[in-house]
């Protein structure tokens, strides 16, 4: 009796391949850790205490009566989302030479794999840590959903057309990833992670606005908090630099293929 073998469309055998890579980013990540993959969530929350306790004395608590601890966990998952996209993608290829071997594994799996495998965790731990907020007596606004999940999806937008972008630049050229990696530090410093946007004085301040970053951090808290107010931010900008990024990782993709094949 012939056995018969289930044949699948292109798009569908693409999912599918992601999914794999997918399950094998969780396994790559997580199996090797004791915490699992609570180290999604410790991770961030040691980065906070270490940063509240270095600041909180001279903060007290941020403006708006945000406490000073969510506030900083807001900036920082928002940040790690754009970074953590960024750096994930600049060992995409590396990691996962050996499958590109196979037909039905494209060089822009791995890639949209580890994108989506930031998106769930970061994702995922954020919706954790306001429900933590929420039984200690925080009030968050359920009232702006759209908005939140808006600043997520196009801070996740801005690193993964970047990182697409960039980790095709330093397969090239290999002194760019330790460039890169170096290039993101200062923005800790300069994406309103630490302190609002309306703390930094005005002729400081419009420098920093050009950041993509500051209007979605910002808008996050605001639509979190909606008694948190801030002037000059919105989710324009931002949009503009999520499809400027996401179109030009794409069209790296596309010219440089048949190199990612190649290696």
């Amino acid at each position: 009796m012939a056995i018969k073998i289930q044949h699948h469309s292109p798009w569908r055998s693409q999912v599918l391949v992601i999914q794999a890579l997918l399950q094998r980013e969780f396994i790559t990540r997580f199996g090797k850790y004791k915490l699992g993959v609570i180290w999604v969530f410790v991770d961030p929350l040691l980065s906070v205490l270490v940063i509240g306790l270095l600041l909180g004395p001279f903060r007290g608590s941020s403006s708006g009566e945000i406490p000073y601890a969510f506030f900083l966990l807001c900036g920082f998952m928002l940040l790690s989302l754009c970074t953590g996209s960024i750096t994930a993608s600049l060992g995409a290829i590396a990691s996962n030479q050996g499958l590109l071997v196979f037909k039905k594994v494209q060089p822009l799996d791995p890639f949209l794999a580890r994108f989506v495998f930031q998106l769930v965790t970061v994702s995922s731990a954020l919706v954790i840590f306001c429900l933590i907020a929420v039984w200690f007596g925080i009030e968050l606004s359920a009232g702006h959903l759209f908005e939140v999940v808006t600043c997520i999806l196009l801070t996740w937008m801005i690193g993964s057309g970047a990182g697409l972008y960039l980790s095709i630049a330093a397969l090239k050229v290999k002194e760019l990833e330790k460039i890169i990696t170096y290039g993101m530090r200062p923005l800790m410093f300069i994406s309103a992670v630490l302190y609002p946007i309306d703390a930094i004085p005005p002729a400081y301040a419009q420098y920093l606005l050009y950041n993509p970053l500051v209007h979605t951090i910002e808008s996050l808290r605001m639509a979190l908090f909606p008694i948190y107010t801030v002037d000059r931010v919105n989710l324009y900008y931002p949009a503009a630099w999520a499809i400027i990024a996401f179109a030009l990782g794409m069209m790296s993709y596309r010219n440089n293929r048949h190199f990612l094949t190649q290696r």
